[in-house]
């Protein structure tokens, strides 16, 4: 049996994390640009322990420029959602090595040295996915029920909570407030429940928003998802 690969830059748990990443699996990319940041959706492709990752970077037209950012040295964040056993949301930090566009679009980052991660399944703070407190009638009024944006567009999102016995699971077209904080003030968003998945001790909502387009509008300033 091959001796399994450790790496000299991350702990072994670090890298069990990374190495949950499939390639083929969506992760969001935050790059930095001169005016802000902005964040895309694209795949993993793969990686060489200790020395890069991969990522697809189309090469149409709307990601001209996305593509013009990706200069040598420039820093990205990237984050994905790891669903099944571990449950988790990471985050780390690479640099820009090459983009190839020939025989296909092809982002060639550094190694990260540290990841970071909301755990879902227990209480950890990070300020990874968007943190968010929710209300609706299935809920008791005493509790202080939390989940995290995983996902987001201009016509709704995905969150995730961690299951719990006094936290009954909200059915389609419940009615739900997410209360999030933004630059020191409080945010609500009104939405609809249109999907739900029970995954071990957490549980994934696709909301739909029903609230004004303002609102979603300023969320989106902040954490931009191209698709």
């Amino acid at each position: 049996m091959a001796e399994k690969i450790r790496s000299n830059l991350l702990s072994e748990e670090n890298l069990e994390s990374l190495r949950s990443l499939v390639p083929g699996d969506t992760v969001d990319l935050q790059i930095a640009m001169p005016a802000a940041p902005k964040r895309v959706k694209t795949d993993y492709v793969g990686m060489l322990i200790d020395e890069s990752l991969l990522f697809h970077i189309p090469t149409s037209a709307k990601w001209i420029t996305i593509r013009d950012a990706l200069t040598v040295g420039n820093e990205i964040v990237v984050r994905s959602v790891l669903e099944g056993d571990t449950g988790q949301v990471i985050a780390f930090k690479v640099k820009v090595l090459k983009l190839l566009s020939k025989p296909s679009g092809l982002l060639i980052t550094s190694f990260p040295k540290r990841i970071e991660s909301i755990g879902l399944r227990a209480v950890k703070r990070a300020q990874l996915g968007i943190s968010v407190t929710l209300e609706t009638e299935v809920y008791p009024d005493d509790e202080n029920v939390t989940g995290v944006i995983i996902d987001l567009s201009e016509k709704g999102c995905k969150i995730a909570l961690q299951a719990k016995p006094n936290w009954p699971v909200m059915l389609d077209e419940a009615e739900v407030k997410l209360n999030y904080s933004l630059d020191g003030r409080e945010v609500a968003l009104t939405a609809k429940v249109k999907n739900h998945k029970l995954d071990s001790d957490v549980v994934y909502y696709g909301l739909a928003f029903t609230c004004e387009e303002k609102l979603i509008k300023t969320l989106l300033s902040r954490h931009t998802l191209l698709t």
